[in-house]
């Protein structure tokens, strides 16, 4: 029975609910967990716990070994976030904990790590996973990212890669798709220029990031791989999840322009996180590929029309408020 159930922490969130579903659709038995009550349509088809993630009930299902496998999606995903005693419980202790659980009774753990442990690349070429800690890229640039990079570096030290159903932890780079309006200015930038435009609102950049890149991967492939990753068979270890392409904030703009067939009101203002900010990501995807051969893998084509995609939803809804 534990075999066919999957436990998905943070299922109220943007990826969570995405991923609840796609396990849904795999044929998984689904229990969610969250601070927030998921969406309807997963209240109706999942089995619903509301609280924290690491409370003692939980803790004890996984260690009892009544899952299959854990995704855990829950975490304080805001990038200016300062409160360290915060995020070192829900994104390092809490996990650690879960985790240990998962070793104790042979249940396949998968987490959601981030791109932003990299900060600044040095040259503008895709990234690899082992390129953390090297003069390639200056290393996390805020707590966040720190606190990431730390469950990342505990994950390898203290279970390695080898054995019994194991671990992955998934570098996520800026995951876009429906259902993260909630999260209003921590939502990802091209869904943010994408809303502006189907509502005709003036688009606001940073001055200094027009030339500035970002690897953008549609939430719907980020659901199908962390399905995918949560099979027992599946490869151990600190794997990038992007689309492995860069695509300019200038590009964007175009495709605003082009999905809006107008020309654009951009506001271009001041950057306040200089030292802070990523001015260019792009994963290299050799490792995953060559782990996970089946995963999903969307081009600049793909990631246009999920883009337009996304834009037409806006749209829609724009319309019907």
């Amino acid at each position: 029975m534990s075999e066919q159930r999957v436990l998905v922490t943070g299922a109220a969130g943007f990826v969570g609910r995405h991923v609840a579903r796609a396990c849904l659709n795999a044929g998984y038995r689904v229990t969610t967990v969250d601070l927030a009550t998921p969406p309807l349509d997963l209240c109706r088809d999942t089995t619903v716990h509301t609280g924290s993630f690491d409370a003692p009930e939980i803790l004890r299902a996984v260690g009892a070994g009544q899952f299959g496998a854990v995704v855990h999606l829950g975490a304080i995903s805001s990038t200016v976030e300062e409160n360290w005693q915060a995020l070192e419980q829900t994104n390092i202790a809490g996990p650690a904990a879960l985790a240990e659980c998962c070793e104790r009774s042979g249940t396949r753990f998968v987490y959601a790590s981030s791109s932003s442990v990299y900060g600044e690349i040095t040259d503008r070429r895709p990234l690899p996973e082992a390129a953390l800690g090297s003069s390639a890229c200056s290393g996390p640039l805020n707590a966040y990212a720190r606190s990431k990079a730390l469950f990342d570096t505990h994950m390898t030290t203290r279970f390695g890669i080898d054995g019994g159903p194991g671990w992955a932890g998934l570098r996520f780079t800026n995951v876009f798709g429906t259902g993260e309006l909630h999260k209003k200015s921590m939502a990802s930038i091209i869904g943010q220029l994408l809303l502006a435009t189907a509502r005709q609102e003036p688009l606001t950049l940073f001055a200094d990031t027009l030339e500035a890149c970002r690897d953008y991967i549609p939430v719907a492939t980020v659901a199908k791989t962390c399905v995918l990753m949560a099979d027992p068979g599946a490869p151990s270890g600190i794997y990038n999840l992007g689309s492995g392409h860069a695509t300019s904030f200038a590009e964007l703009l175009r495709w605003c322009s082009d999905f809006a067939e107008t020309p654009l009101n951009v506001r271009l203002v001041p950057n306040p996180h200089i030292g802070r900010y990523q001015y260019w990501t792009c994963a290299d995807m050799s490792a995953l590929d060559s782990s996970l051969p089946t995963r999903p893998r969307p081009g600049p084509a793909e990631l246009r029309r999920a883009a337009h995609e996304l834009y037409l939803h806006f749209k829609d809804m724009n319309n019907r408020s």
